[in-house]
């Protein structure tokens, strides 16, 4: 009997197979129009990004390989934020042992540093676990030392621990005899194996005390600091723009003039929104030049609690040449040429009515015109008041959108722009949307529906959204882009990179994107449909987005257009599998499960896959 049900089982799964594989896709006619949706363009820079620091995110991004290298403590996130549980990066510890301790007597750097005492025949040892190693990389050890003696035997070593408690080394390197005073020390080790598992250990023998501050470990194939992969992954989804601040610029008082120089002269500070203690390893110039590796325009968030001469200064340090007070510093800091930061948001979701914002607003504008005329300017929350009294003085207003309510988007669109219309002076004022995503929270497990197939479709649409409203929409950065509670659309760890669903979405856009919105018909449910083209209009690309759990079948029709157009290519981001189900995502061991595809079209026929994102390109040939 149980034989009997098994085979049962089989034949009905077979079956159904069979039905989702063959049956016939719903059908549906989209006729573009070269008629324009509107006089706007749209604009590249609406498939920007975001970095702020937010707990692994920008650790994620970076090649330093030790966290807590200061050893002023791991702390957790904000209570508020929660997710899985799963340790990350910001985490990991100095693993404890009783051969050394944190000392806070004269530290190199902030109020701890890490006392080593090491016995004749018991040496001192300090670890951190979690790392991992490729095979003959070179790795840079640096970090700030001094011992109570100069007979004291100092390495560095980089081992796998074994499963009897053995361990085998894969590099090594001796320091040379260390000063009672604080001195920095640098050694290069290669490394003879590749691991995730391995531990970074720096060792003392001999009888006497050494104190450690500000260790580093780095890859030799580190971008300007930054992890070569991040680098490449993210160069690959051209965004346009990136954007830099966030809610530790305001309220979290972060300083910028804290953040610059040598990284091993900064002190780290407590992140008070979302938890944590920042290494400050990440400031204005390590963004900067991540921006210029992946070619993208910066836009920096000033904070405005900072003031208006702070926020002067910075544009100066960014925009100046080396003979300016901060362009010298900038200079002195590794980059003689001014980094050209063009656009510059003052305040970060600060209400538009608020008296404080509106009443020192023009002191901001004034003081960082003053540096440099040709900085462009977005405000923070738009308001009616906003508008009234510093409408002149902007070339953007920003609202923040965190939601699936596309209908709801959509209103807010048309309301800004009708408060732009009406009031007298604004009509120079485009729209910049300087965070969005589905959601700003969802804590706990529900935050895992970032990661997942269904989060990437409604990113799709809402891209979809900003470009019906390229006429006043020129800015939108994503939020965020790397990690961050599974908000990224790259997950790093210490072995390697995964591309989340999202990240072929934002790939998508970018690559296929044209100036020219046009009309588009379809009286078809569950299809989510942007079209626009060339100047010329020799070439049409069509966002198809379907949201249905069955494929549908589009029949593409041109009217108006000077040259008869057909489909050239076809790509999809989806489900490689066909589930059909939306909460499908990428993992460590299939993380190719949901990516783009090419499809095959038939003539002007294309077979839109279930639960898709898909870029119709045409042309005349």
């Amino acid at each position: 009997m149980k034989k009997q049900n098994a085979v049962l089982w089989l034949s009905v799964a077979f079956l159904a197979f069979r039905f989702q594989t063959f049956a016939e896709p719903l059908k549906a006619t989209l006729t573009v129009h070269a008629q324009p949706l509107h006089n706007g363009r749209v604009n590249p820079m609406l498939c920007g990004n975001f970095v702020e620091l937010l707990n692994d995110l920008v650790p994620a991004m970076s090649a330093e390989m030790l966290n807590d290298r200061s050893f002023e403590g791991v702390t957790k996130s904000a209570n508020w934020v929660y997710y899985d549980g799963a340790p990350d990066f910001c985490d990991r510890e100095w693993d404890r042992n009783g051969t050394w301790t944190n000392d806070t007597a004269s530290p190199f750097n902030g109020v701890r540093s890490a006392r080593l005492s090491s016995q004749r025949g018991h040496l001192a040892s300090l670890t951190q676990s979690g790392l991992a190693t490729r095979k003959a990389m070179r790795y840079a050890f640096s970090g700030f030392l001094r011992s109570d003696s100069s007979s004291l035997k100092v390495s560095v070593v980089l081992k796998v621990l074994l499963p009897d408690g053995t361990a085998v080394s894969l590099a090594s390197a001796k320091l040379p005899a260390l000063s009672r005073e604080w001195k920095k020390y640098s050694v290069p080790m290669i490394a003879s194996g590749q691991s995730d598992r391995v531990v970074f250990e720096l060792r003392v023998e001999g009888q006497g005390n050494v104190w450690a501050d500000k260790l580093s470990l780095m890859p030799g194939d580190n971008l300007n600091g930054w992890r070569p992969d991040v680098i490449q992954a993210i160069k690959e989804t051209r965004p346009a723009l990136i954007r830099w601040g966030g809610s530790v610029c305001d309220p979290g008082e972060y300083r910028w003039k804290a953040g610059i120089g040598d990284r091993d002269a900064r002190t780290p500070f407590r992140n008070k929104v979302w938890g944590r203690i920042d290494s400050n390893d990440v400031g204005i110039d390590e963004f900067c030049q991540f921006c210029e590796l992946v070619q993208a325009e910066p836009l920096v968030c000033i904070s405005f609690s900072d003031g208006a001469q702070s926020a002067a200064d910075l544009v100066e340090y960014c925009n100046g040449s080396a003979t300016t007070i901060w362009g010298a510093k900038r200079a002195a800091n590794g980059h003689p040429a001014p980094y050209h930061v063009k656009y510059w948001q003052i305040g970060n979701e600060i209400g538009g009515d608020n008296e404080e914002y509106l009443n020192h607003f023009a002191a901001f504008v004034e003081a960082m015109k003053n540096v440099d005329p040709a900085v462009v300017l977005a405000a923070s929350f738009p308001s009616q008041k906003l508008l009234d009294r510093a409408g002149k003085y902007i070339s953007y207003i920003g609202p923040h959108h965190y939601t699936p309510d596309f209908a709801g988007c959509d209103r807010d669109f048309n309301t800004l722009s009708e408060m732009i219309a009406k009031t007298p002076g604004c009509s120079h004022i485009r729209i910049a949307v300087t965070e969005w995503n589905v959601s700003a929270g969802s804590w706990g497990l529900l935050r895992g529906k970032f990661l997942t197939l269904e989060t990437a479709l409604l990113n799709a649409r809402y891209l979809n959204l900003l470009m019906r409203h390229s006429d006043k929409a020129d800015i939108a950065c994503r939020s965020n882009m790397a990690n961050s509670f599974g908000s990224g659309i790259i997950e790093t760890r210490p072995d390697g990179l995964l591309k989340r669903p999202s990240y072929y979405v934002m790939q998508l856009y970018a690559q296929h994107h044209k100036p020219v919105p046009l009309r588009i018909d379809s009286a078809v449910e569950g299809l989510d449909l942007f079209t626009c083209g060339s100047e010329d209009l020799k070439k049409v690309v069509v966002f198809a987005i379907n949201s249905k759990t069955e494929p549908v079948e589009c029949s593409l029709a041109f009217e108006g257009f000077g040259e008869l157009l057909r489909v050239a290519t076809v790509e999809a981001v989806c489900d490689v599998q066909d589930a059909r189900q939306p909460d499908v995502m990428n993992h460590w061991m299939a993380p190719d499960r949901i990516k783009t595809i090419r499809l095959s079209p038939m003539q002007n026929r294309i077979v839109l896959p279930a639960l898709s994102a898909v870029a119709i390109e045409c042309g005349t040939f």
